[in-house]
């Protein structure tokens, strides 16, 4: 089996079941020295999801490392078989193995568990290290968008947005508080909470028709 630490939509455990029907044993944990960060294109909000390229609302959520941080994320595990189609649906991302603590301290264990966890990757490397050709890359990108993946320029794509503050609140006021105040936009500076105030038509999220569903694979 292997182990999988969510920071986003996963939080939910519905919606992780919606990518993963089978996983076991899900919880909720901690992980020290990270942040949330918006500065990733999302490539799948362009080609399923109607968004603009030429807009700045194209980010989805990675993470990244910074000192006196910490995360509420999910763990669970699954089958190798189910970790492939975990991979692909992210595979835009950098896997990395990571240390959790139970978000409840009775649950803790002697020493920290370990999982695997998407973080912030870079376009030449995605280029040379993930897809094997040219023609692969324009397979899964460049045939809807030519721009850097990576930027620090863009904000969450609004839909996305609310599906994993719900995602978040679906897990109580502890875990939307350490979301929003965990979480930058792609300028690192900018706290998802200060956004959402300055964002009339985001304050709403709680009753946005998100329309994200994962198919199962």
């Amino acid at each position: 089996m292997i182990s999988v630490v969510g920071y986003g939509s996963l939080l939910s455990e519905s919606s992780a079941r919606q990518t993963v029907p089978a996983l076991q044993n899900f919880r909720l944990v901690r992980v020290s020295g990270f942040r949330r960060i918006f500065n990733k294109v999302g490539i799948v909000f362009l080609s399923r999801h109607g968004a603009d390229p030429e807009s700045l609302q194209l980010a989805s959520c990675s993470t990244q490392r910074v000192a006196g941080c910490d995360i509420i994320c999910s763990q669970f595990e699954c089958s190798a078989e189910d970790f492939v189609g975990l991979y692909e649906r992210e595979h835009r991302f950098r896997w990395i193995e990571v240390e959790t603590v139970p978000l409840e301290p009775s649950q803790a264990p002697d020493t920290p568990s370990v999982g695997r966890m998407c973080t912030g990757y870079d376009d030449l490397d995605y280029r040379l290290n993930k897809c094997v050709t040219p023609q692969e890359y324009e397979l899964r990108v460049g045939r809807f968008y030519t721009g850097a993946i990576w930027r620090d320029d863009i904000l969450p794509f609004p839909r996305y947005l609310a599906f994993c503050l719900q995602a978040a609140a679906s897990q109580g006021r502890a875990v939307l508080d350490n979301f929003l105040d965990s979480s930058y936009l792609a300028d690192g500076q900018t706290t998802l909470r200060t956004y959402l105030d300055q964002t009339p038509e985001l304050q709403d999220w709680r009753n946005f028709e998100t329309g994200y569903h994962y198919p199962s694979r």
